[in-house]
This record gives C-alpha cells, structure tokens and sequence, in this order.
C-alpha cells in the first residue's frame, strides 16, 4: 500500500511539472531577433550594419511589430534606410525610427523632400541659447531687425515759435511732379516671413574618447549645439529671407500648430513691421494714458 501511495505521489508529481512546462510554453512569448542599437547615431544618418546588434528577446508579435527584425535589417540596408532621430546605445530599433527607399532619399537630399514648385527650403543660421525649443514640422515666424541704439539719452526736441508766412511763387510749374522723401530712421523691425522647420542641424564635435582602449563603441563624432534650421518657405519670401539674413538679424518665433494650414496656403500674412518713429510715437502715446 505503501509503495503504490508512493507511485502515486510520483505520477502526480511528474503530471504536475509536465503541467507546469506545457503552460509555460502556452503563455510564454515568442522570441525574436531585434535589431538594437550600438551607438549614438544622429538623425538622417544612414544606417550601418556596425552600428547595430542581434539581441534575443521575448516579446509579443503585436510589440514586435513595432521593432525592425534581424530578418528585415539586410533589406533596409540595401534600400538606403535612413535614421529620422536620435538613437540612442541599447534601445531597440524600431520602425517608426527609420525610413528607406523614397522616403529615405527625401531625408537626406532637400532636392527631393518637396514636391510643390513653389515651396523653397532655405538654411537659418540659429544662436542655440536665442531659440526657442522646436522640433521638425513646428510653424515658425522670422523676425528681421536692422541698426542698434548706442546713445544712452535719446529725445525728440520741439521747437516753438512764430509761424512762417507762405510765399506765393509763380515759378513753380503746376504740371512739375512734387517728389517727397520719407526717410527711413533706423533701426527697423519687421515680420518678415512664416515657415515650416524640416531639419534641425546640429553642430558635430570631434569625440575624445574615440578610439580610446576600452571604448570601442564609442562614435567619432558627437552631437554639439543646434546650428541651423532648415525651414520650408513660400518661393515668394526667399529673396527677402536672404537678404535679410545678409544684411541684418533674423530671430524666430513659434506659431501655434493650429496656424500651419494657413501658413502653408501663404494665408496668414506677416505685420507692417516697426521702425524708430513708430517706437518713439508708441512711447510718448502709453506714456501721454499711463497712471
């Protein structure tokens, strides 16, 4: 009795660690190669296969989708795939972080990221600690300014006294045209064109640890301040854009999203712009209505 008890007990434990395998298996999810990072890799860099790793993970077919696989890494290499991001050492590649073929030809030739004739992506020089955080697709105002005040007191002087006589004259040709001048008195603002920001181009800095023993992964090149923005511009405002930055200082401003259809279709017009007399006018208006 005592012996059959103890097959028993067997048998059932046996049953039980069979069990216990079976649901294993049933529950556990599939094992993939991903594809995961090596080093850092700045956007609209093109992919390399030293730049990556296989690595297997268990993960579910609906989260694997989202990761570039070791079978599909050979292929996205052939069509030219392209970083659109950061990537960053560890993390698993994913889909939405890469693009190939057209799409990843677009990336890196400006020639081909537009396909509407009246559209020109032009190059803003940017002051990194001046500019406002901004992320490609983000609407943009470019602010001109020209001349600088250095006097320390500024004041308009108004003369009062006996008014002048007119002298009637019959010199003076009625048919003659009258040219009047208005002076432009510096320094001057003006809004001078809206844009949609495609790229930001960052500076790249030679990396000291490169070739270092003990830190092979480490990539040649890393990432410094924001340089440039390159901005989508309707083909009208480029000629004004550049001589702008040629001849003066360009600042940039943030739209709100909601603005970027209207942007686009050339629909949301800039101001008339300031110049000194109008400063002067508005200072002595608020000053005139101050408490």
């Amino acid at each position: 009795m005592r012996r059959l008890q103890l097959l028993l007990g067997l048998l059932l434990a046996v049953v039980a660690f069979g069990g216990v395998l079976l649901m294993n298996q049933v529950t556990q999810a599939p094992t993939y190669e991903v594809i995961v990072v090596a080093q850092e890799i700045p956007a609209f860099t093109r992919l390399q296969s030293d730049m990556i790793f296989l690595d297997l993970q268990s993960v579910s077919p609906a989260v694997a989708e989202k990761y570039v696989l070791g079978d599909q890494w050979l292929a996205l290499v052939a069509a030219g795939g392209v970083a659109v991001e950061n990537l960053h050492p560890g993390e698993p590649l994913l889909r939405e972080s890469v693009a190939f073929g057209a799409e990843a030809e677009g990336m890196s030739r400006l020639a081909v990221a537009l396909d509407d004739p009246d559209q020109v992506i032009l190059s803003i020089p940017v002051n990194h600690d001046e500019l406002p955080a901004v992320v490609p697709g983000d609407v943009i105002a470019l602010f001109f300014s020209a001349g600088s005040v250095r006097a320390q007191t500024l004041f308009t002087e108004t003369l009062e006294g006996e008014p002048t006589e007119k002298v009637e004259t019959d010199s003076l040709d009625d048919t003659e045209p009258v040219t009047v001048t208005t002076l432009l008195q510096l320094p001057v603002a003006k809004w001078l064109s809206n844009g949609v920001v495609y790229r930001l181009n960052w500076e790249l800095r030679e990396n000291p640890n490169y070739g270092a023993p003990g830190m092979e992964q480490e990539p040649r090149y890393i990432e410094g301040q924001l340089k440039a923005l390159d901005i989508v511009v309707h083909r009208d405002d480029a000629e004004w854009v550049a001589f702008a930055l040629a001849h003066g200082q360009v600042r940039v401003a943030v739209l709100p999203a909601i603005t970027r259809p209207a942007v686009e279709a050339g629909t949301f017009p800039p101001e008339a712009g300031v110049t000194w007399t109008d400063f002067e006018e508005r200072f002595f208006e608020d000053r005139e209505v101050a408490p």
